[in-house]
């Protein structure tokens, strides 16, 4: 290989790398931004802790009548259970998760959580307790609940006290993992 072939490698391998950091800083600097922004506009309308184990009924919800009743099914009286579908990326390692289920994702530390219908698990950071949180299922919405972990959940950078709307773009802190919620897709009637 001569002097210039050389150079000319040289030349396009830094060209390359170069045009990979700047991609890689935009991409960062962008979701940033998306933060910064959500953060600024107050994504938590007044009354979003209300739901399931809050103070207040959950959205959509009639009073007097349980989630599974008054809907048109297969069994008269009852609602047919519909899948749900989210997907979850830990932000700094841009690991992806999905998961399909009907009711609850435990979050935690241990390696199975045989409580939970799909379990997340996040077995090497000490701050995530064995059973941390849970993502599920009241009506047609998805709420975060923590479960009485030491070191709390929070979302969005707030730590949350009760169940809390769960909505795309979300970031949910556990220790020291945050997972963007990157889709939320319901199974159609």
């Amino acid at each position: 290989m001569n002097d210039v072939t050389y150079w000319i490698l040289m030349l396009l391998l830094t060209a390359g790398c170069a045009g990979l950091l700047a991609g890689s800083f935009a991409s960062v600097k962008r979701r940033n931004a998306q933060r910064t922004a959500l953060r600024r506009r107050g994504r938590r309308p007044s009354g979003r802790g209300n739901g399931p184990g809050g103070q207040g009924p959950v959205p959509g919800g009639s009073a007097g009548r349980g989630p599974e009743q008054g809907q048109q099914g297969a069994v008269p009286g009852k609602k047919k259970k519909r899948q749900w579908k989210i997907i979850l990326e830990d932000i700094d390692s841009w690991e992806k998760y999905s998961f399909v289920f009907y009711d609850a994702v435990g979050i935690g530390r241990e390696r199975e959580g045989r409580m939970y219908e799909k379990y997340l698990s996040i077995p090497d950071d000490k701050r995530v307790s064995k059973s941390h949180c849970v993502i599920l299922r009241r009506g047609d919405q998805l709420y975060l609940k923590d479960e009485g972990s030491r070191n709390g959940t929070y979302l969005n950078g707030q730590m949350i006290e009760g169940p809390e709307l769960l909505q795309k773009d979300d970031v949910i802190g556990i220790g020291g993992v945050h997972l963007e919620v990157q889709r939320i897709l319901r199974e159609s009637d």
